[in-house]
C-alpha cells in the first residue's frame, strides 16, 4: 500500500546556549501540523483519505498529564533540579515521552497515541562565531551581527529539517514560525530566514515538496500560558513551545551531559540522582536507534528528526552529525560517557 501525505505545519522555535564542553549554542524546531491529509492508494479496498489534527490532539494529551499532576507551572529543561522526585518531575517525564511519540511517523507497539502525528524535530548545535566570521555580516553594532549570525544558522536548520525529514511522498507547507519570549533589540528578521529560502523556491532550489507561501510569518510569543487565555490560540501555542524547550533541553542533556540513569523507576517523594537523566532519557533511546545503521529506515522514527553540529574551518559551513553512546543501566546507576561525532558532512552556505 502505498501513502501520499500533505502536512500544514507550524514550527516552533527556541535557543540554547553554554552546550558541553564548547559552550555551544542551539536551535531547535518543532514541527507540528494543524493537518495532515492522508490518502492511502493500492489497499485492498480500494483508495482511503483521511485527515487528522496532529496539534489538537498532542496538546489535549499534554493538557491530560498537566491536570493528573497539577503541574501548571511553566516546563523549562533547564529549571528542573533537586533529588526528590515530585509530581512535577513525573508530568515532565511524562511530556517528553509525548513528545517522543508524537515525532513517530510510522506504526509502533506500545505508542501513546492511536496513530502517528507525523510531528518532526530540527536540532543544530553551533560555535559563538569569531570575530573574523562577524565581519562577514552587516549591522555595525557587535549585538546585530551575532543576531544575523543567528539568524543565518536558523535558516539552515529550516532549510536541511525540511529538505531532509519530508518527501515526494510527504509533502510540507509551513504556516508560521512561533518563537519564544520577546525580541531581542529587534524582531528575527523574515526577510534573512523566510524571504531567502522563498526567493530559492521561485528559482526551483528548494525541494519541490516543500511550500512557504508569501504571507509565512515569524511571531514571537511569551512561552508562558498562563500569561495567555487559557484554551485560546496562545495558550496552545506556549504549550507548544514549552514542549520544544523540554525537547532541546533534553537533547541537549543525552548529548552532552554525563549522565546518571537507574534501572528502577523512581517514585514521588524518592531520591534521584539526576533528575534530567530520568527525564531526558526517552530522547536517548530515541536518538540510539540511529546505530541500527540500515534498519534505522524500518523505525517509526526514521526521518523524524535530525541533530546536528554546523562550524566555520577555512571560511567554509561544515556539518557533524551529533550522536550518543551506548549507556549501561545497573541497579544503582552509571555514567555513560560525552557525546560522540560521525565524519564531517561538509558543505557550503552563504551568510
Amino acid at each position: 500500500m502505498r501513502r501520499v501525505m500533505e502536512s500544514e505545519v507550524i514550527i516552533y522555535h527556541d535557543e540554547t546556549g553554554g552546550a558541553g564542553e564548547e559552550r555551544l549554542n542551539g536551535h531547535v524546531l518543532l514541527f507540528v501540523p494543524v493537518r495532515v491529509r492522508i490518502e492511502e492508494k493500492g489497499g485492498l479496498f480500494g483508495p482511503n483519505s483521511y485527515q487528522i489534527d496532529s496539534q489538537r490532539e498532542l496538546f489535549t494529551r499534554l493538557e491530560e498529564v498537566r491536570d493528573e499532576f497539577q503541574a501548571h507551572h511553566k516546563f523549562h529543561f533547564r529549571e528542573i533540579g533537586g533529588q526528590s522526585w515530585t509530581k512535577y518531575n513525573e508530568a515532565e517525564k511524562q511530556w517528553v515521552k509525548i513528545g517522543v511519540d508524537a515525532l513517530r511517523g510510522g506504526h509502533s507497539r506500545g505508542t501513546i497515541f492511536a496513530h502517528p502525528l507525523h510531528c518532526k524535530l530540527g536540532v543544530i548545535f553551533f560555535e559563538s562565531p569569531p570575530l573574523k566570521s562577524l565581519e562577514l555580516y552587516g549591522g555595525g553594532l557587535r549585538k546585530e551581527k551575532e543576531l544575523r549570525f543567528n539568524e543565518t544558522l536558523l535558516r539552515m536548520l529550516l532549510k536541511g529539517a525540511v529538505h531532509y525529514l519530508y518527501n515526494e511522498n510527504h509533502k510540507v507547507e509551513i504556516l508560521k514560525i512561533i518563537t519564544d519570549g520577546e525580541p531581542n533589540h529587534r524582531k528575527l528578521s523574515e526577510d534573512r530566514i523566510l524571504w531567502r529560502l522563498i526567493e530559492e523556491e521561485l528559482l526551483g532550489k528548494l525541494r519541490s515538496y516543500v511550500e512557504i507561501k508569501f504571507d509565512t510569518e515569524i511571531v514571537h510569543l511569551p512561552s508562558d500560558h498562563k500569561k495567555h487565555e487559557e484554551g485560546s490560540e496562545e495558550y496552545v501555542h506556549a504549550t507548544m513551545l514549552q514542549l520544544a524547550d523540554m525537547l532541546l533541553g533534553s537533547v541537549r542533556h543525552v548529548c552532552f551531559k554525563r549522565i546518571k540513569v537507574s534501572s528502577s523507576k523512581p517514585k514521588i517523594g524518592g531520591r534521584v540522582e539526576n533528575k534530567k537523566s530520568v527525564i531526558g532519557y526517552p530522547v536517548k533511546e530515541m536518538l540510539d536507534k540511529r546505530k541500527r545503521g540500515r534498519n534505522f529506515r524500518y523505525s517509526s522514527h526514521y526521518r523524524s528528526f535530525t541533530i546536528s553540529k554546523a562550524f566555520i574551518r577555512d571560511s567554509e559551513w561544515k556539518f557533524q552529525r551529533v550522536i550518543t553512546r551506548e549507556i549501561q543501566i545497573i541497579p544503582d546507576a552509571s555514567q555513560v560517557t560525552l557525546l560522540n561525532f560521525s565524519n564531517d558532512e561538509r558543505g557550503k552556505l552563504k551568510a
